[in-house]
C-alpha cells in the first residue's frame, strides 16, 4: 500500500476517535446537569421525619417503695410491780386472744391488799360506833333540847359522815389493789405472733403508771399486712379507696401480692408534696414478715388526653416549648405545648396538640413557621407511656 493511502486511513481513525470522545463528553455533561437540577430541586424543601399523633391510652405504672407493717402491733406493758414468775410464750410463737403470756409474783401488792382489807374492817367498826353515838345524841336532842347542846349533836353527826367517807375510801383502795392483782397474769389482747420478749425469769417488773412502763412482749397481728406509700402530687387525684395495687417483694420473685387501697390521708404533706396512702394485702399463709422491703405498683388511667412524643420533637425557645406540626399543604405550623411527665427519651404533652396531627420528630434549623417541607419517613403512630418504672419527673 502506498504511503498516501496509509496517511489517509490514519486521518479518518483520528477523526472518529475525536468525534466519539466529544459525544461521550456531551453525554456526561448532560447527565451531570440533570443530576444537578434534580439535587437543586430536592434541596429546595427540607426533608423531615414525621409522626401521626394517637392518644396515650396505656395505664401509667406508678411504682413506689414501701415496708411491710402488721395490721396491729402492740407492746404488752406491765401494770403491776413484782418479779417475773414464768412466761409461757417466746418470740415467733403464735398466740390466740386470751392466752396467758406470763405470770408475775407481786408480794408488795399482795401485802398492800391485805392491809387495805384490814383498814376497811377497822373503818367499818368505827362507822358502827359513830352511827350509834350519832343516833343517841340525836334522840336526846329530839326528846329534850335542854339536855344537850346543838353543837354536840352536830359534831357526832359529822363524825358519822366522816366514818362513812372513810369506809368508802378504804373500799376504793381495796378495789384498786385487787384490780392491780389481776395484772399478775398477762394475757394476749388479740390473735397474733410474739415478735419480741424483753424479760426473763426473775426479772424485776415495774408497772407504776406514773413512771415509764416496762415492755414485756411485742405482739403483731399479721393476717393482713399494711403498706404505706407516699404518692406524688402529680397522681393524688387518681388515688381512691378500692384501687387495686400489685406488691412485689424481692425474696418472692415469682409472686405478685394483690392489694387494695383501704384509706389515704385527705391532705398532702406540705414539705414533700405527697399523699400518704395505705395498701392492705391479705397474708393468711404468713409469708410476708413485717419489716420486709417491697414495691407497690399502681396502674393508673391517664387523667386527661395526652400524647407521648420523642423528646427531640420539642423545640425549646426562650419563652415556651413548641412542636412543629405539618398541615395538609405540607407546611410547618409551630404550636405552643405544655409538657407533663418527662420519660427521658420521650415526653408527655398535655395541652397544645390534637389527635391525628402530623409532627416533625427531629426538627432542623430550617424549620420555620409556614415553611414547606417534604416527609421522608413513613407516618408512625405516637408512642405510649413506659409501662413500668419509677414515677417520672414532672
Amino acid at each position: 500500500m502506498t504511503e498516501p493511502i496509509k496517511k489517509h486511513k490514519k486521518r479518518w481513525w483520528l477523526i472518529g476517535i475525536i468525534a466519539l470522545s466529544a459525544l461521550i463528553l456531551l453525554l456526561l455533561f448532560k447527565w451531570f446537569k440533570d443530576q444537578s437540577q434534580a439535587n437543586n430541586t430536592d434541596s429546595a424543601l427540607p426533608r423531615v421525619p414525621a409522626m401521626q399523633l394517637r392518644p396515650n391510652t396505656r395505664a401509667i405504672a406508678l411504682i413506689l417503695p414501701s415496708s411491710a407493717q402488721a395490721w396491729h402491733i402492740t407492746p404488752i406493758w406491765a401494770r403491776t410491780n413484782g418479779y417475773l414468775l414464768r412466761y409461757h410464750f417466746d418470740i415467733g410463737d403464735v398466740v390466740k386472744e386470751g392466752d396467758l403470756l406470763a405470770e408475775i409474783d407481786t408480794p408488795e401488792v399482795d401485802q398492800q391488799y391485805e392491809q387495805a382489807v384490814a383498814d376497811l374492817l377497822n373503818s367499818m367498826s368505827l362507822l358502827d360506833i359513830a352511827k350509834i353515838t350519832s343516833d343517841r345524841w340525836q334522840k336526846l336532842w329530839d326528846k329534850n333540847p335542854q339536855a344537850v347542846t346543838k353543837q354536840e349533836v352536830d359534831q357526832y353527826n359529822a363524825n358519822f359522815s366522816a366514818a362513812q367517807a372513810s369506809v368508802l375510801s378504804n373500799e376504793k383502795n381495796m378495789s384498786r389493789l385487787r384490780y392491780l392483782q389481776q395484772f399478775k397474769q398477762v394475757y394476749a389482747p388479740f390473735n397474733g405472733i410474739i415478735t419480741q420478749r424483753n424479760i426473763d425469769l426473775g426479772s424485776l417488773i415495774y408497772g407504776n403508771i406514773n413512771e415509764p412502763p416496762q415492755e414485756l412482749f411485742q405482739l403483731a397481728q399479721t393476717y393482713i399486712i399494711r403498706f404505706f406509700v407516699q404518692v406524688p402530687q402529680n397522681y393524688y387525684r387518681q388515688i381512691e379507696e378500692g384501687l387495686k395495687a400489685e406488691v412485689t417483694i424481692q425474696e418472692f420473685p415469682d409472686r405478685i401480692f394483690e392489694g387494695l387501697v383501704t384509706r389515704y390521708a385527705k391532705a398532702l404533706d406540705p414539705t414533700a408534696r405527697t399523699l400518704l396512702t395505705e395498701v392492705d394485702v391479705e397474708n393468711e399463709d404468713g409469708m410476708i414478715y413485717t419489716g420486709l422491703f417491697a414495691r407497690v405498683k399502681f396502674l393508673l388511667k391517664p387523667e386527661y388526653i395526652n400524647f407521648i412524643i420523642p423528646t427531640t420533637a420539642v423545640i425549646f425557645t426562650n419563652s415556651f416549648p413548641h412542636v412543629a406540626t405539618i398541615d395538609k399543604d405540607n407546611r410547618i405550623r409551630l404550636k405552643q405545648v405544655q409538657i407533663g411527665r418527662d420519660y427521658g427519651k420521650d415526653m408527655e404533652i398535655t395541652h397544645g396538640l390534637q389527635e391525628g396531627e402530623l409532627i416533625v420528630t427531629i426538627p432542623s434549623d430550617r424549620i420555620r413557621e409556614g415553611a414547606e417541607v417534604q416527609i421522608i419517613e413513613p407516618l408512625q403512630q405516637s408512642l405510649q407511656a413506659p409501662p413500668t418504672g419509677r414515677p417520672p419527673a414532672a
